[in-house]
């Protein structure tokens, strides 16, 4: 049995979608299976789920035909076989570690429902909300005190930001409301709340929600008879607060939410704290999906004297525009190298070479073509593999690493066998790897590589 099913409709997402299951691939915890549950797609949805479903053994692709959002989700949650259940939006993505994260602390204080922060996306930029800041386990009724402060906000309505135990949905048969399209998570969770004993509010975010025009929620929420939704919302909350007996102490707060707007803290302007999304996350509307077919143009640098062999999986369009490795400007790996050998960092080509070799660190990439869809790592096929046992013939290299886990899956799928090294997988220096600080990311590395 695994530890947590990932359930991910998916509906007409094929802009979106790759980014969405390129952070749920890269998730660094093993134990869970993921249902790609395609509710009827028009477009090439389905074809981009078989095939992660082909790179990774935790995917599973369901097909069905289109009913909703509501009942696809109770389907994965029939279909899963999982201790935890754990949601997504196709547009939406995770941050790196959001599974494990959530998980182990589930785990380690015997919790029923985790709920975490999450990052709020608009556009290019993105800021973090967040509420509960209590960091000990809460009872119900203190997790009801705390959400009676803000009984409309996303960060207790939504799925996508919460970890539920499996056995209390499928005792109690809690379930998406079918004859909802809109704040059916609230009425889920609110269900849920009933049953649940242990709550925890992780102080991290794990995830990123992106609002965008033209998306199930912004669609819906204006073509349902908003009043009636309200009203029978209002009814639940007020059932829940009452059954643990809080309802007169914060009856004007739940009763104010019949008026309430669901707030996921983005409307408008958003605030001053805002930062910009890596440039890898930026999918433009407009965008077409294409295919081109690449080669690697630069050669790996080394020399006899190199010992180790750090690998990333092929250039960015960035990289390939500088004809040099990690090209773009946010990309941590030239800083994190200058911190791990106590050098300047490097501006030039030439000086980038020779931090490299005067430290006996070759660089160079797993893949020597390919077809790809501009830098996006998880669309590349049709892959030919570059040479590395040829340098390893050239040279004093015994220990290769793989910068992020793209690159450790291609090198163990194409190279590993015909080098006999086995790699180890440092934390991607990328900047869309924002779980890890430069800090983080320099210790990280340094204990790996410098481990004998």
């Amino acid at each position: 049995m695994p530890v947590v099913t990932l359930i991910i409709p998916v509906y007409n997402a094929e802009k979106y979608l790759r980014r969405c299951l390129d952070s749920v691939m890269e998730q660094d915890f093993l134990d869970m299976e993921v249902l790609l549950l395609d509710d009827g797609s028009s477009d090439g949805s389905l074809e981009i789920c078989r095939g992660y479903e082909e790179k990774d053994l935790r995917f599973h692709v369901i097909s069905k035909e289109n009913t909703g959002v509501s009942d696809t989700r109770n389907l994965g949650i029939r279909l899963a076989k999982g201790k935890y259940l754990q949601f997504m939006d196709s547009d939406d993505w995770l941050t790196k570690d959001a599974v494990e994260s959530m998980v182990t602390a589930a785990e380690r204080e015997q919790c029923d429902l985790v709920i975490a922060d999450f990052y709020r996306v608009k556009k290019d930029r993105y800021v973090e909300k967040r509420h509960i800041r209590r960091k000990t386990v809460m009872s119900r009724e203190e997790f009801a005190m705390e959400m009676a402060k803000k009984p409309a906000d996303y960060y207790y309505g939504v799925m996508w930001n919460k970890l539920y135990r499996r056995e209390i949905v499928g005792q109690h048969g809690i379930s998406c409301d079918t004859s909802m399209n809109w704040c059916e998570d609230f009425l889920f969770n609110l269900e849920y709340i009933r049953y649940a004993d242990r709550f925890l509010a992780l102080q991290k975010p794990a995830y990123y929600y992106m609002k965008r025009k033209g998306s199930l929620v912004a669609t819906e929420a204006v073509s349902v008879d908003t009043v009636r939704v309200k009203l029978e919302l209002l009814e639940r909350y007020k059932s829940l607060y009452q059954s643990m007996g809080l309802y007169e102490e914060h009856k004007l707060k739940i009763n104010s939410y019949i008026v309430a707007i669901a707030r996921d803290g983005g409307a408008g302007r958003m605030n001053p704290r805002k930062r910009k999304l890596s440039p890898e996350d930026v999918i433009p509307e407009e965008e077409r999906i294409r295919y081109q077919h690449v080669e690697h143009t630069f050669a790996p640098v080394y020399d006899e004297w190199s010992s180790i062999l750090i690998l990333g999986t092929f250039p960015s369009v960035k990289s390939r525009e500088q004809n040099f490795y990690y090209g773009h400007p946010q990309n941590r790996f030239w800083k994190v190298l200058a911190r791990l050998t106590g050098e300047e960092l490097p501006g030039t080509v030439e000086e980038k070479k020779a931090m490299l070799l005067k430290h006996h660190i070759a660089v160079w990439d797993v893949v020597q073509s390919c077809d790809i869809i501009g830098s996006s790592d998880s669309s590349i096929k049709n892959v030919v593999p570059a040479d590395i046992p040829g340098i390893l013939k050239d040279s004093r290299i015994s220990r290769i690493f793989a910068n992020g886990e793209k690159a450790y899956k291609l090198y163990r799928k194409y190279s590993e066998e015909q080098t006999g090294i086995k790699a180890v997988k440092l934390p991607s220096s990328s900047p869309a790897n924002a779980v890890f600080s430069l800090d983080r990311l320099a210790e990280t590395w340094g204990a790996l590589i410098c481990d004998e």
